[in-house]
C-alpha cells in the first residue's frame, strides 16, 4: 500500500494544534451577517477552543485550525459555576470527557436529570437529547467535547426557548434577530408546529 509523505512543516501547519496558541471561539465569523456580540455568545457557549472541524463547517467551531472530515473537537475552559445552557444536537452525538475538575451534566427538556463526572469520566449524549454542563469545582477546569455522526452544523443545534427569551430580554429584539440570522435556534424540546415559530 502506498503511503503519503508530509514534511514537518506541512504536519505542523495542517495537523497539529498547539494549546499555547489557542483562540476562543466566536460565532458568525464566516457568515455575511457577521459575528454575534461577545456578551451574547457568552450566554450561549462556554469559553472554548475549537481544535478540529470539517473544512466547510458553518458552526461556531468552523474556525478550528485542524480540518478533519467527520467530527468536531473542542476544549471548553470554564471557571467555577460556568457552563452552557440547555441545548440539543438533533442528529449528532456530543461526547464529553472531563480533563480536569468536577462537572455537573444535566439532561432532559428541563434538565431534570443530572450526573457529576470527574477526570477522565466520559458521557456520550445521544442525538436529540437536551443537555447542559457546568463546572462545579472550585477552580478553572477543562472539558473535552467531541461532536460526531450526522452533520455537525448550525442546523443541528438548538437551545431551550428560555435561553432565547433571556437574550432578548437582556439585549433587545434587534440583537435577537441578528442571533437568529447567524443560525441559532431556540426550539429544543418543542415538538410539532410550534417548533418552527421559535
Amino acid at each position: 500500500m502506498q503511503s503519503k509523505h508530509y514534511s514537518p512543516e506541512e504536519i505542523e501547519a495542517k495537523c497539529i494544534y498547539r494549546f499555547k496558541n489557542r483562540k476562543y471561539m466566536g460565532a458568525g465569523e464566516k457568515k455575511k451577517e457577521g459575528p454575534i456580540p461577545g456578551d451574547v455568545y457568552k450566554m450561549l457557549a462556554a469559553p472554548a477552543f475549537a481544535i478540529t472541524a470539517p473544512e466547510f463547517d458553518n458552526g461556531p467551531w468552523g474556525e478550528a485550525p485542524v480540518k478533519v472530515p467527520d467530527y468536531v473537537n473542542i476544549i471548553a475552559e470554564c471557571g467555577p459555576g460556568q457552563g452552557v445552557p440547555l441545548h440539543m444536537h438533533a442528529k449528532t452525538i456530543e461526547t464529553f470527557m472531563v480533563l480536569t475538575g468536577k462537572w455537573k451534566f444535566q439532561w432532559g427538556d428541563s434538565g431534570e436529570y443530572e450526573v457529576t463526572l470527574e477526570p477522565f469520566d466520559t458521557f456520550a449524549v445521544p442525538a436529540a437529547v437536551s443537555r447542559r454542563f457546568e463546572n462545579v469545582s472550585s477552580e478553572k477546569a477543562y472539558l473535552l467535547v467531541l461532536i460526531s455522526g450526522g452533520t455537525h452544523d448550525m442546523d443541528d443545534l438548538a437551545y431551550a426557548p428560555e435561553v432565547g427569551q433571556a437574550i432578548e430580554q437582556k439585549f433587545g429584539p434587534a440583537i435577537m434577530d441578528h442571533v437568529k440570522k447567524v443560525g441559532f435556534k431556540f426550539n429544543a424540546g418543542i415538538s410539532g408546529k410550534h417548533a418552527k415559530m421559535t
